[in-house]
């Protein structure tokens, strides 16, 4: 029974007895001891260091840390798989252990078949999981691509300037993590900025390249691009609600936005910060009609519709950006 593999497995173990064993063991299984460890800050550096193919981790070290916040360490800075091997079986030891996401949990005493059983299981697992990783993020870059693409066709007709809806995204991106929004919304949030007027592609170019000086039914047929974006993007199944986003990217926090009149909270905070991104890149862009205004009075321009307009939440954060924390507009 020896491993086809000659993987590299670091072994963390405070016990140097039961640690040279387990060295033996698994040189005799045919697998390649890379390095031990008897502390937790030994084993995250060593694991930088050696990048193994997995570690066997026992959860009591010596030192103030123990193998399970080492091992949660270790998963969050360097994704390598982790094997606990431990004689603790209290409910308490096995709850914090999960919170790690390990690749399995050996209760000693074992023997080698268990060893080896529970290796290759853990190194097959985890192969599986970076190939699942690998597929998403070319089906992200995928779908990123297209919606790329969309925002493009948008800005090549009007009335926005290429680079709009990047640019809307950064800004959205930048106050969203201002405001402390979890890491998922702020994704979703970057996401939506490149499509929330996805429905301008189906409208006439006289109407876009007049926006802002629209009266009458051009204004009215404008007014409703919104209500014909979220029709669109609600067939998309997305992991987060972006058709309403768009829907109510252009309501005011006072209720004087369109399409629908919502005011305040009702307003999603994501639509409510997309609303002042898209403010911000406007009003420091060129238009057909004007002349783009200098950063600081767009940023004027909006504190001055603080509470009305706009949440006043998002501008103090937006105003943070740029005021105090250094946030500039590239170009």
């Amino acid at each position: 029974m020896i491993s086809m593999n000659s993987d590299k497995i670091m072994v963390v173990e405070d016990e140097w007895v039961v640690a040279d064993q387990l060295c033996r063991n698994l040189k005799d299984l045919g697998y390649t001891v890379c390095s031990t460890a008897c502390t937790g800050n030994e084993a995250i550096k060593k694991a930088e260091a050696d990048s193994p193919d997995l570690i066997l981790m026992d959860i009591v070290l010596k030192g103030k840390m123990d193998g399970i916040e080492a091992a949660g360490r270790i998963n969050s800075q360097f994704n390598i798989p982790v094997l606990y091997l431990t004689a603790y079986t209290n409910q308490e030891y096995i709850e914090r252990a999960k919170q790690t996401n390990p690749f399995g949990y050996l209760v000693k005493p074992h023997n080698q078949e268990e060893l080896h059983a529970n290796i290759e299981m853990a190194l097959h697992r985890h192969q599986a999981d970076k190939a699942i990783r690998d597929y998403m993020d070319r089906l992200t870059r995928c779908y990123t691509g297209t919606i790329k693409a969309f925002s493009g066709v948008i800005e090549s007709r009007g009335p926005y300037t290429a680079g709009h809806h990047q640019r809307v995204a950064e800004f959205a991106h930048a106050i969203a993590r201002e405001m402390g929004l979890p890491a998922f919304s702020v994704e979703g949030l970057w996401l939506a900025a490149h499509v929330y007027d996805i429905s301008l592609a189906n409208m006439p170019t006289e109407i876009l390249q007049g926006a802002g000086r629209l009266t009458g039914h051009s204004l009215t047929l404008y007014r409703n691009y919104p209500q014909l974006s979220y029709d669109i993007l609600k067939e998309v199944n997305f992991p987060w609600p972006v058709a309403d986003f768009a829907l109510q990217h252009r309501e005011c926090f006072d209720g004087s936005g369109f399409p629908r009149g919502i005011k305040g909270k009702d307003i999603l905070i994501e639509a409510r910060i997309l609303t002042v991104a898209h403010a911000l890149e406007d009003l420091t862009s060129h238009r057909a009609f004007r002349n783009a205004f200098p950063l600081k009075q767009a940023l004027d321009e909006i504190r001055a519709h603080r509470g009305s307009q706009y949440d006043p939440d998002v501008v103090d954060a937006c105003l943070r950006l740029f005021n105090e924390k250094g946030y500039q507009v590239e170009g």
